[in-house]
């Protein structure tokens, strides 16, 4: 069904509130530092125009989440290989080439997840959470398939992609106020992290223990 120009209108309006709560944030400012009134005056509507849209800053805040793990989950995905069609060495390399890319384009998106995931707010740790178990599935999906492939043991995937997420999660925090040479750095220190925990789930699968 085609859209009518009423939903247009409402869809720029909204995308224009969340555009201007970005905006807000960009210097590193948290979601509860940000008013309702303050993103009617940036966004250039009056208050009771933005509160069509939005009824109170958590609703404001659950959609301006929901777009940042959009974003991140279409990032990861974007040209997204086989495991299997290239090898998990290679896999790892293009994991992480698309969270830098991903960073140096939506580095502020990235930062209010972090504040987020481990901030007070149930209703927003809760979306992160949901968000982030959705690139754990699609990992783990693609590492059992790759190792089936493969002819290995099975291998803890789901625990593997868990470990991979944390480890990227942990580098982009790293990674945010770094500069280009530093990033680069960050980059080859995830991927040996990443290499050594896949190894580590094929020596376990195979019955090593420490």
């Amino acid at each position: 069904m085609a859209e009518t120009a009423r939903q247009r209108q409402k869809r720029q309006t909204r995308e224009r509130i969340l555009t201007a709560a970005r905006s807000l944030m960009a210097g590193g400012r948290g979601l509860d530092s940000l008013g309702l009134r303050e993103v009617a005056r940036e966004s250039e509507l009056a208050a009771t125009s933005l509160y069509n849209h939005f009824p109170d800053m958590e609703a404001l805040g659950l959609a301006l989440i929901d777009s940042c793990c959009f974003r991140l989950r279409s990032a990861m995905e974007y040209e997204r290989r086989s495991m299997i069609e290239i090898g998990p060495a290679q896999a790892v390399r293009e994991l992480v080439q698309r969270f830098v890319r991903y960073l140096d384009e939506n580095g502020n998106d990235f930062r209010l997840l972090v504040q987020q995931r481990l901030g007070s707010h149930d209703r927003y740790r809760s979306r992160i959470q949901r968000e982030l178990q959705l690139l754990v599935d699609e990992l783990a999906d693609d590492v059992g398939q790759a190792v089936a492939a493969r002819g290995g043991d099975p291998v803890p995937a789901e625990q593997e992609a868990e470990a991979a997420i944390a480890i990227m999660f942990g580098a982009g925090i790293s990674m945010l106020d770094a500069g280009a040479a530093a990033r680069k750095v960050l980059a080859e220190h995830a991927c040996l992290q990443l290499e050594m925990m896949a190894l580590g789930g094929r020596a376990m699968a195979a019955g090593y223990r420490l």
